[in-house]
């Protein structure tokens, strides 16, 4: 239960707004224990449930780690030659390999609790929620890898739960993560890391973890705003059957990749060379260019990437709200007054009724749109409605081979058999953004309307400061809408929300406030901490610890998913580098 031979001090208990109470603990000096005890390291404490009959071990979790010399203390004010020669002297005590001599060496711990305590009768050991506080001046010792996993990943049972290992303790590989799946998606998730502290790569391993763990079909649409996740789950969008990229325009491909999609030219080596230099791939996968040129032809091969078909699956309403001839008129005035009387007399009946805008129906509404009295009047404001008909017509006749519509997508996102993945690309961030609004309510409607609560389907913003800044206006007032919506009603209905970003502080606070589950990285802004620790109460001293963060390395701070509610716990996660070469030296070992 216990690592032999390291005890430690409990010196003094604080209260604190963020963890109830935080813990000073003093440990002997010994190079063994400094490089046992880290961050994460669980340890426990006699609190003052216990009596002659039980004891009753606080748990608490050890969040900061300093090596302090009394002789020196924090002061090097005074004398440089005396100072320099004294730290000369303090070094040699450092030198203690097993047993500590000095008493001038400790090793100072902040720790937090976890709320949980171990009972220890004659007859077994059990884990229970928290009777009382630790007693100051009482013995700490630490638990050893094999109770430490059981405390972290307290009551998740992953024979019976859907789970997954999202990594290991930062100060131990041994030591495996769980996370609940359902939780996960169902309150919402938040992925908050600085430039360079390799966020894309860790979402990049999230998602293929949920599809490769999950228990049951869950879907996932991710917003690709830099186009990056090509590259980053090629293995997932080749494996999984009903894996896509939906490109919202053309322009957003190469046009002969389009063309070749199409069918209206025959797939080429050069094609797919063309695709791949279009394709952004990670800094450490840019060495290996030439391998993705196999993989990205497959995509194009297996009609893996769909033209969305926005016109085809208008709605009358939709289309008049997307003209928007009353645009440029003050709403109330006579002209505007005007409008809306045409509108009235051509569109509102088949506005009430929701009718499906066909190509036959766009080209009756044109007609009767120049038949009417003061039309000619405001026949530029109409200008833009008139495009959409016309261009409902057009697409109407136009036969696209690889395009899909909202309500096929829709259907797939209900279709309980199979887990998918949708990367959707746009070159037109507005165009994206209108899109996410789109799919996300039409989705939300359709499983309010029916029910329907499953499968589970996480929506996933990167780069979520361009989907729901604060203040939001244009198209970021559509992307901010849908995000509310799924983050404050989408969990009855089986929606999720993840988002990811850099710049934390200019998220929209309501949204950033409402997911449960935090991995945070490197935030060297303190504006940006402020936020995080006001959105989950997060102390100070438990973000110190990221400052030491390696690429791969997050604070995961879960209030669902993780065994610990709301308890930091320091993981490392896999590389998803490591993941994409591997799937490239298989796929092109038969070149």
């Amino acid at each position: 239960m216990f690592i032999p031979n390291i005890f430690g001090t409990l010196m003094k208990i604080t209260e604190n707004p963020d963890t109830r109470y935080e813990f000073e603990i003093w440990f002997d000096y010994t190079k063994k224990a400094i490089n046992l005890i880290r961050e994460g390291t669980m340890v426990v404490v006699p609190n003052f449930a216990s009596n002659n009959m039980e004891t009753h071990l606080s748990i608490l979790e050890i969040v900061s780690i300093l090596p302090m010399h009394y002789a020196l203390g924090s002061d090097i004010s005074g004398y440089p030659g005396f100072i320099v020669e004294a730290a000369h002297s303090a070094c040699l005590d450092w030198e203690q390999e097993n047993e500590s001599t000095e008493d001038t060496t400790k090793i100072r711990c902040i720790a937090v609790p976890t709320n949980f305590e171990l009972k220890l009768t004659n007859d077994e050991t059990t884990f229970q929620i928290e009777e009382n506080i630790p007693m100051i001046g009482a013995k700490v010792n630490l638990l050893n890898n094999e109770y430490t996993q059981r405390v972290i990943n307290l009551g998740i049972n992953p024979e019976v739960e859907n789970t997954l290992i999202i990594g290991n303790l930062v100060r131990d590989p041994e030591i495996n993560i769980l996370l609940r799946i359902e939780d996960l998606i169902k309150v919402h998730f938040g992925v908050f890391g600085f430039t360079g502290a390799g966020k894309s790569n860790f979402m990049s391993t999230l998602i293929s973890k949920i599809l490769e763990n999950t228990k049951e079909p869950v879907k996932i649409i991710l917003f690709d705003l830099m186009g990056e996740y090509t590259a980053l789950l090629i293995d997932q969008l080749l494996k999984i059957p009903k894996a896509k990229i939906i490109c919202l325009e053309e322009k957003t491909l190469p046009d002969i990749v389009f063309k070749c999609l199409n069918n209206e030219i025959k797939l080429t080596r050069q094609i797919a060379e063309i695709y791949q230099k279009t394709t952004l791939l990670p800094k450490m996968l840019k060495r290996r260019q030439n391998d993705f040129i196999k993989p990205l032809g497959l995509l194009i091969y297996h009609k893996k990437i769909k033209l969305w078909q926005e016109l085809l699956d208008l709605t009358v309403d939709q289309a008049v709200q997307k003209g928007n001839p009353w645009g440029k008129r003050q709403k109330g005035s006579s002209h505007w007054n005007n409008i809306n009387n045409i509108i009235g007399q051509v569109f509102g009946k088949y506005k009430d009724q929701d009718e499906k805008l066909t190509s036959d129906l766009a080209q009756k509404l044109l007609q009767n749109l120049e038949k009417t009295e003061k039309f000619n009047q405001y026949r530029e404001d109409f200008s833009n409605l008139i495009n959409v008909l016309k261009s409902v017509i057009l697409t109407s006749n136009k036969d696209i081979k690889c395009g899909i519509t909202t309500n096929e997508i829709i259907s797939e996102l209900n279709d309980k058999t199979s887990s998918s993945l949708y990367i959707i690309n746009s070159h037109n961030p507005d165009i994206l953004r209108e899109f996410a609004h789109r799919l996300g309510n039409e989705l939300y409607d359709n499983r309010r309307m029916t029910g329907e609560i499953t499968p589970l389907c996480l929506f996933v913003f990167d780069e979520a400061d361009e989907f729901i800044p604060q203040q939001p206006k244009g198209s970021y007032e559509l992307s901010s809408s849908i995000a509310m919506t799924i983050a404050r009603r989408g969990r009855k209905f089986g929606l999720g929300l993840g988002i990811a970003t850099q710049r934390v502080r200019y998220l929209d606070t309501s949204i950033m406030a409402q997911p449960h589950t935090y991995f945070i990285s490197k935030l060297p802004r303190q504006t940006d901490r402020e936020v995080v620790a006001q959105a989950f109460g997060i102390s100070e001293d438990i973000f110190k610890q990221t400052f030491k963060f390696k690429k791969g390395d997050w604070l995961l701070v879960s209030y669902d998913a993780t065994g610990l509610d709301a308890i930091p716990i320091p993981i490392h996660t896999e590389n998803a580098d490591d993941r994409i070469n591997k799937f490239l030296d298989e796929i092109n070992k038969n070149k």
